[in-house]
């Protein structure tokens, strides 16, 4: 009994540190290295921020999934079956084949093309990188229930010590003293808005489907499979908010060494100022790792999300196929036209998901008008903020559009959505909970 004990107990460990990876991706590694170079001495005030949206909010989508007894799809679909489908849906295809999973294999590109000294611009070489890229991607992921014993033997053992090794080097030998931040807001207001660049939070919404099919092929289930679901999630968080924090000093240790360059390129800039071209190919493994094990975990829970969704009319292999095909082609676009294109979107989806995970924390599985009141307000946010960003991408004067934003409190912070999610969460109750019981919604 004791042995079959200490089986589950390193196979929720292993399965931890999976999760870890998958949410450390090209992201996470890249990003707090730049978020630290641009707070400098302010970078604990932004840490403490990026803690919060990129941390904290992203474990309690695990716990909310807990809570709320269903998948990402089942959340939102007790809300509206055609919200499901645009929010949920939107949602998973920024994360999976618009946005985040390209930036995976682009980011690994841009990095190989800064240690060669090649141009990272041409688009026909990126295409051939990333179409091998995503053929070894598929082979991780073309059974669900094999996806994190697989990047649990073969990718995290490299990653891990590729990684530890790139920044014992970085700490132990910092190149400049911290200087001031290179932003006008404060540090708390930048980590906090910046953090929604990982989309961990909605990543940890799909990913939880990857982790339940895991821990049931392992012969867990009920209590059992919800509290390895949250084991899973807190040790994967856990590591993630040490790497998270020792990057931004890495980043912050540079001062205004290399203030022209961001996110892969200054990152192997580093590393090639510390290591040499030695140290650039030890940083090159590493992030390749780091991106695929993203690209695996976002490109399955994608899959397995649409799946769902379509109530198997479209399969989970045929899905991810078809993911994996129109990353490789948005890839080759390159790291920062896909960053510049696609990030206002992020603004779309981050608050209405940071809705529906906080919803269903606070309530479970209950008071569905609450939550669909609150999440359905932050998603019509949402649009705003994402319209300001496009005109902004687009160069159109958005000062009159501006004033009136910056009206709503919060709104120097990026928490101008807060307030109408919280009337929206009001109107829910007022309109659909009470009139479905009133007497489970007055006692409530």
């Amino acid at each position: 009994m004791q042995d079959n004990n200490g089986t589950k107990l390193w196979m929720i460990v292993m399965f931890g540190v999976a999760v870890f990876s998958m949410h450390f991706g090209a992201s996470c590694m890249l990003w707090p290295v730049t978020w630290g170079q641009q707070s400098g001495s302010s970078v604990l005030a932004a840490a403490l921020g990026i803690m919060i949206t990129a941390i904290i909010f992203p474990f309690l989508g695990y716990l909310a999934i807990v809570r709320g007894e269903g998948s990402f799809y089942t959340l939102a679909s007790r809300i509206n079956d055609k919200f499901a489908l645009v929010f949920g849906g939107l949602t998973v295809a920024v994360l999976g084949p618009l946005f985040v999973i390209p930036r995976m294999s682009a980011a690994s590109w841009d990095a190989i093309c800064k240690i060669g000294n090649w141009n990272s611009d041409q688009m026909f070489p990126a295409l051939i990188f990333a179409i091998v890229y995503y053929l070894i991607t598929y082979w991780f992921l073309f059974k669900l229930e094999e996806v994190l014993p697989k990047i649990g033997k073969f990718l995290v053992p490299v990653l891990v010590i590729t990684i530890v090794a790139v920044v014992a080097k970085s700490l132990f030998s910092p190149l400049s003293e911290w200087m001031p931040k290179l932003y006008s807001e404060g540090g708390f207001a930048y980590g906090f808005i910046n953090g929604y660049q990982t989309m961990d939070l909605p990543a940890a919404l799909i990913y939880g489907v990857i982790i339940i099919a895991d821990l049931k092929a392992h012969k867990m289930e009920g209590r059992k499979l919800s509290k390895g679901l949250l084991v899973v999630g807190a040790i994967g968080f856990g590591i993630l908010a040490v790497s998270h924090f020792l990057q931004m000093l890495v980043g912050a240790s540079t001062g205004y060494l290399f203030k022209d360059v961001t996110y892969a390129k200054l990152y192997a800039t580093i590393i090639l100022q510390l290591w040499g071209v030695v140290g650039g190919t030890v940083f090159n493994i590493a992030l390749f790792l780091a991106a695929l094990t993203s690209a695996v975990g976002l490109a399955a829970g994608t899959a397995a999300y649409f799946e769902e969704a379509s109530h198997k009319k479209w399969s989970y292999r045929n899905v991810a196929i078809v993911t994996l095909v129109i990353s490789a082609l948005i890839s080759s676009f390159g790291l920062t036209t896909i960053i510049r294109l696609t990030a206002p979107i992020l603004s779309l989806v981050y608050p209405p998901c940071i809705a529906l995970v906080l919803g269903y924390v606070i309530l479970g599985n209950r008071n569905h008008g609450i939550i669909g009141g609150a999440t359905i307000v932050a998603f019509v946010w949402g649009c705003v903020d994402c319209l300001i960003g496009y005109l902004d991408v687009a160069h159109m004067n958005t000062a009159g559009i501006k004033a009136l934003y910056n009206l709503v409190p919060g709104a120097d912070y990026g928490l101008a959505w807060i307030i109408p999610t919280i009337i929206g969460a009001a109107a829910g109750y007022i309109l659909v909970d009470k009139k479905k019981n009133p007497t489970m919604a007055t006692a409530s």
